[in-house]
């Protein structure tokens, strides 16, 4: 398992509860796609994905994932892992200027 905790100053659009729920949910079905696209769906054993999104003054990012493959596809899960990680920050980076602009 690998974490990760990037942080992003894009100036924050209004969130409640909800809107922060959702967008973690979102971003982990958005990250586990991201990874099965990265990998044969078949050689992965076991998923799990979880965002948490800490807001305060700024938006922490907690990225936990967990790879287990059923057979070697001569991938590297630390390299998946990080990728999948830039991706997440990215599409949430991106869904949230969305939200600041609407």
């Amino acid at each position: 398992m690998k974490q990760m905790n990037p942080i992003i100053e894009i100036g924050l659009p209004k969130l409640q509860d909800q809107d922060i729920e959702d967008l973690a949910e979102a971003c982990e079905q958005e990250v586990s796609e991201f990874i099965m696209n990265m990998l044969p769906p078949k050689s992965v054993e076991d998923l799990s994905v979880s965002c948490i999104l800490d807001l305060n003054e700024l938006l922490n990012i907690d990225f936990e994932i967990a790879i287990s493959q059923l057979y070697d596809t001569g991938h590297n899960l630390d390299d998946v892992i990080s990728q999948s990680i830039d991706h997440g920050t990215k599409w949430l980076e991106a869904r949230l200027t969305e939200m600041k602009s609407d």
